[in-house]
Parts: C-alpha cells; structure tokens; sequence
C-alpha cells in the first residue's frame, strides 16, 4: 500500500511542477513580449472589420475567419452601441485607465475612439501630452477574441451492448487561457463509478 501511494504522490507531484512551470513559462513570456492591448482608431475605422483586425493584430491576437465574421456581424451594430467605458479624465491618466479597463472586463484588446473627432484617429500618446488639466472623453470598446476561463462536464455512460445501463464516469475541467491564440490549460477533476475511485489530472486544450 505504501508503494502505491508513494506512486501516486509522485504522479501527483509531478503534474502539481508541470502546472507550476507552466505558469512562470507563460509569466515570462507576457514580460518578454511586449504587444499592444489597446488601440486608438477614428470611430469609422472600428466600425470596419480592417480596424478590428488591426487592433487583433498589435495585440497579437489571431482571429479565425469565424471570429472576423462574428465581428463583421457585431460592427455594422458598433454605431448604435454604447461603449463598454466612457474615459473621463485628465491627459496623462489616460493611456493607465485604458489598460485598466482592458484588464478588469479580461477581454483580448480594446479599440479608443473620440466621439467628438469621429473621423480623426486617436493618438493616446499626443492626448497624453496635453496640458494637465485638459478634460479628456473617449469612447473604449473591449473585444473578447477568446474567453479566459473555460468549463466543461464529460459524461460517459456504461453500456451493455448498445444499450446505456448507467454511469460510467463523469469528469469536470477548469481551464485558464494561456495563449493568444486560444490555447488553454487547467485542472480535471472526476469520478469513475465502475472502479470506485477518483480522478484528477491536467487538461491541455488546443
């Protein structure tokens, strides 16, 4: 019995190191590689799928063509939407309270447009070097490419012949984003009725 457990802690341990490197593998890379997560555009180039792909691309966030039909769908409604923020504040606050923003709704990137110049692109590093106590309003509109957390339930039935007769073993999985591209890791969790036992392990998901 002391064997099996020592084995099993070992799985165990390994798969806890293996997460554990995942993590400060994917920490670094974000520190190394700079992208862009928000993007100043005139309100009429993020009503064109030509900006959305621009501000995906400084991102560095591949979109499928899928993904570009969806927002060719969501952009011809942009004009009638109100904006996810409304920046209020002062020049050189701005470009933070973008990041901000783009950090705590979790989406991919972000486009800033000025309602008020809707053919004039934005600059956020001239609008930075405003005076201090210019008033500043623009409009920010966040984009989900991927979600970040993904869940899942698995089931599957116990058979005899064709026909189900029960519960085999049903499993539940937590997954975390750690790609641009889509690419997600997180924990399984379940259990397996026929053997009694349960089950936990990783799940890579691409």
């Amino acid at each position: 019995m002391n064997n099996v457990l020592t084995a099993r802690g070992k799985i165990i341990l390994s798969l806890i190191i293996f997460l554990i490197l995942c993590v400060i593998g994917y920490f670094t890379f974000l520190y190394l590689h700079s992208v862009q997560i928000f993007i100043g555009e005139s309100q009429k180039q993020a009503e064109t799928v030509q900006g959305i792909s621009l501000a995906a691309h400084n991102a560095d966030v591949p979109m499928t063509q899928s993904q570009l039909n969806e927002a060719i769908q969501q952009i011809a409604l942009l004009k009638d939407k109100s904006p996810d923020k409304i920046i209020k504040t002062v020049p050189e606050e701005v470009i933070k309270t973008a990041e901000k923003s783009v950090e705590k709704s979790g989406a991919d990137f972000s486009i800033v447009t000025n309602p008020q110049q809707p053919d004039n692109k934005v600059d956020l590093k001239e609008i930075a070097k405003l005076p201090e106590r210019t008033d500043v309003t623009l409009n920010q509109y966040n984009v989900f490419a991927y979600k970040k957390i993904i869940r899942g339930i698995n089931v599957y039935p116990r058979f005899t012949g064709i026909t189900p007769t029960g519960l085999s073993e049903v499993t539940y999985d937590v997954n975390r984003k750690i790609t641009n591209d889509g690419k997600y890791i997180g924990i399984t969790g379940g259990y397996d009725f026929d053997n009694k036992k349960a089950k936990i392990g990783l799940r890579y998901t691409f």
